[in-house]
């Protein structure tokens, strides 16, 4: 990390690792405090000094702590807060995972649920470790970390897409695939939407493909059965992208840390507002002069083919 972070400060905040505190964010929560949610990805934290930071990023955490003062400003609570990915800049670390802890703090102080995904520079034992009051919406023989968040309107389900670190692919694993269709099912009336770090490996621009999930065609498939699902929402590409297969929306919302081309793209944060038909994504750009600031854009979902005239009721 920068000079910023001293020797000291960092064996102190290696040793916060082992201290747990409560952060709401846990397995299922029903949010009855409304359908509005904030999206973070790739925040990319180190908490090594010595670490080598992309030229784009900010190595004292930066571009976090600003996301934090600006959620913690908006005019309504959210229900949850997620940060889906890629917590750790390189290869996850107790120290790494104390920072994170620092930096997100305050939306535990100010009440907010948090829900953690991993991505691809995160290792999921030293994360368990970091933060064991965060349980796992799962139980599997290979351990994943699930959450469910049930919204008035909508389902999230969030995915844990980490397959090797620091390999850039993602894999959902068999076991997992399943559990996502068991709770899929459990709302045949109530509108999903998956949430992982990794892009799926179908929609949008193929040349992401081979660093998507791997084991995408023994899902995917499955989930255009299932009209109540309405989109997969993911971060690791650093860009802001739409596409759809099979009708089903496909978001690349944007990284927090930096981006791969600043020509292009822009770091912040994201607000999503979701309704029976749909939900709403906002940009919120920590460059306050980018064109994109503030944009908003709806995603209406897919709908149930409607019934033939004199069809049969089942």
């Amino acid at each position: 990390m920068s000079s910023a972070l001293s020797r000291r400060r960092f064996f102190q905040l290696a040793g916060l690792a082992t201290l747990a505190f409560p952060l709401r964010g846990l397995a299922a929560l029903d949010t009855s405090g409304g359908d509005e949610v904030v999206l973070l990805n790739d925040i990319h934290v180190t908490g090594i000094p010595e670490e080598k930071i992309p030229a784009n990023a900010k190595a004292d955490g930066e571009h976090l702590r600003s996301a934090v003062k600006q959620i913690l400003a908006l005019p309504k609570k959210p229900a949850a807060v997620i940060i889906n990915g890629d917590l750790a800049l390189a290869v996850g670390t107790a120290a790494d995972y104390a920072v994170v802890r620092e930096l997100i703090a305050p939306l535990r102080e100010a009440g907010i649920p948090l829900h953690l995904t991993l991505g691809n520079h995160d290792v999921r034992d030293v994360f368990s470790q970091a933060f064991p009051e965060m349980k796992s919406a799962s139980s599997l023989k290979e351990p994943r970390h699930n959450s469910v968040i049930d919204l008035p309107s909508t389902r999230l389900i969030l995915l844990d897409t980490l397959d090797q670190t620091p390999g850039p692919g993602g894999r959902l694993g068999a076991e997992q695939i399943a559990w996502m269709l068991a709770r899929i099912d459990e709302v045949p009336t109530k509108p999903v939407v998956l949430i992982g770090h990794h892009n799926p490996q179908v929609g949008g621009d193929s040349r992401s493909y081979k660093g998507g999930i791997a084991d995408t065609a023994d899902f995917w498939p499955e989930l255009a059965k299932r009209p109540q699902v309405k989109a997969y929402v993911h971060g690791h590409t650093h860009e802001w992208t739409q596409a759809k297969e099979n009708d089903i929306h496909i978001i690349s919302t944007i990284a927090c840390a930096y981006v791969f081309n600043p020509n292009t793209n822009a770091t912040g944060w994201t607000s999503a507002r979701f309704n029976p038909l749909g939900f709403q994504l906002k940009l919120n750009t920590l460059e306050p002069d980018h064109a994109w600031s503030g944009e908003t854009k709806w995603f209406f979902g897919r709908q149930p083919a409607p019934k033939k005239a004199g069809a049969k009721q089942k």
